[in-house]
């Protein structure tokens, strides 16, 4: 399948570029980084992967894809002010409406926030998740009304990624955070990657739903452990 992939030069974002490619698909990716795949020669299938260097809260700097099968909006950031709900909702939103809507279009998937579960981080990087999650099902609606094609939400909790380490690399942050989580410990970006995988490439009839990935993470107004 062609799949497209926003914030795939790191992270979650890579590693589902990497599994997807590893199974036959051809890959495009989209981040505001350069790319860090096509020259890898580490990773099986690294020639069907394509880059772009866009900012997804800029619908100009979008390029020309044809022929999206599955979307995949993974990219996001988190910085406690506006350019979270620029990137995180609005870019999301401009990255869908233009590549989803589409005869042949197969499966859309969102990388939410179990923060737009919970309630729990910045106040605008909640409301930009939240509003990912609401949009997924205004989406899901459209996509299976018009072309029978599916879409979720994943809100993972917390994943290993290099984005996480001001708070993995700190004990006192990190032992507050296991206290809350039954599994004692996070995802990583393989495990997160996979899940991505399952509900685009495998599934074929969940839909409009956003998954709790988060370990059993419990609900607790004071987990804000973020560093001011």
């Amino acid at each position: 399948m062609k799949v497209l992939v926003t914030g795939s030069s790191s992270g979650i974002g890579r590693a589902i570029c990497i599994l997807f490619l590893k199974n036959g698909h051809e890959v495009t990716g989209i981040d505001i980084q350069k790319d860090t795949i096509s020259s890898d020669s580490s990773i099986l299938n690294a020639n069907l992967y394509k880059h772009f260097i866009a900012d997804i809260s800029k619908p100009e700097s979008l390029p020309e894809i044809s022929d999206v099968e599955i979307l995949i909006n993974n990219a996001g950031i988190q910085t406690a002010t506006d350019k979270d709900i620029d990137v995180n909702l609005k870019g999301t939103m401009a990255v869908t409406e233009k590549y989803a809507f589409h005869k042949g279009i197969k499966s859309v998937l969102f990388n939410s926030s179990v923060s737009s579960l919970n309630g729990n981080e910045f106040p605008t990087y909640v409301a930009s998740k939240a509003g990912v999650t609401g949009y997924m099902k205004n989406c899901a609606i459209r996509l299976a009304n018009e072309f029978k094609a599916t879409c979720n939400a994943v809100c993972f909790g917390g994943v290993l990624t290099e984005l996480n380490k001001p708070v993995t690399e700190n004990p006192v942050l990190w032992k507050k955070i296991m206290e809350v989580t039954p599994l004692k410990r996070w995802a990583t970006a393989d495990e997160a990657a996979q899940w991505c995988y399952f509900l685009t490439a495998v599934n074929t009839f969940c839909t409009g739903q956003a998954i709790d990935i988060s370990g059993g993470e419990r609900n607790c107004a004071d987990l804000f452990v973020w560093e001011d």
